[in-house]
């Protein structure tokens, strides 16, 4: 049986079939699949998953009747050369606006990177992660939120927004984009897990 390395290594491969290949996966073996991927395997997944059909919903990230400020993880895997490994934790708000944070073991250092999610018109399928709004809460036992120009932290989320695009019901792919708008060589993968 191919894993999904193996899968996204062949030339023919088609979203239908990537998505079908972790839909038959456990909970576990699809993380652990999936943050296995390199920063190739995950360059093609994002070109693949250009021609989804499904349009990702704030609902994929937190449950629609989820209560404020419960957390919902997404295990990661970036493309970068070090400390490839986080995750991205997403929370309704009470005002009922998504929002969330990294977590990785260098956060106290370089910062937790708060965002807020949106949509953007222009990109109608995908949702939109968005370093530059931060959100007005969080919950309690959280880190501060802090800005995210300043200190260290500006050099890995300042003007930064993260695009996500639909894999499966229960894994995306992302790219980040310097404003929104002008592709930077950093990818990542996200899988769910709850």
């Amino acid at each position: 049986m191919f894993d999904l390395k193996s899968l996204l290594e062949k030339k023919d491969i088609s979203l239908s079939e990537i998505t079908e290949h972790l839909r038959k996966l456990s909970k576990a073996e699809r993380i652990e699949q999936v943050t296995l991927l390199k920063k190739s395997h995950q360059i093609k997944l994002w070109e693949l998953a250009e021609s989804s059909e499904p349009v990702l919903d704030f609902n994929y990230l937190v449950p629609e009747d989820a209560p404020p400020l419960k957390p919902f993880p997404f295990e990661g895997k970036n493309s970068l050369p070090l400390f490839t490994r986080f995750q991205k934790v997403f929370y309704r708000t009470n005002q009922g606006d998504i929002a969330g944070y990294n977590n990785f073991f260098l956060g106290w250092l370089i910062g937790w990177g708060y965002f807020v999610v949106e949509k953007d018109p222009n990109r109608p399928k995908e949702l939109a992660i968005n370093y530059m709004k931060l959100p007005k809460e969080k919950p309690p036992d959280w880190p501060e939120i802090k800005s995210n120009q300043a200190g260290l932290t500006r050099f890995v989320y300042d003007s930064t927004v993260d695009y996500l695009r639909w894999v499966s019901e229960d894994v995306v792919i992302g790219r980040a984009y310097r404003y929104g708008t002008q592709e930077m060589p950093n990818w990542f993968v996200l899988c769910r897990a709850w």
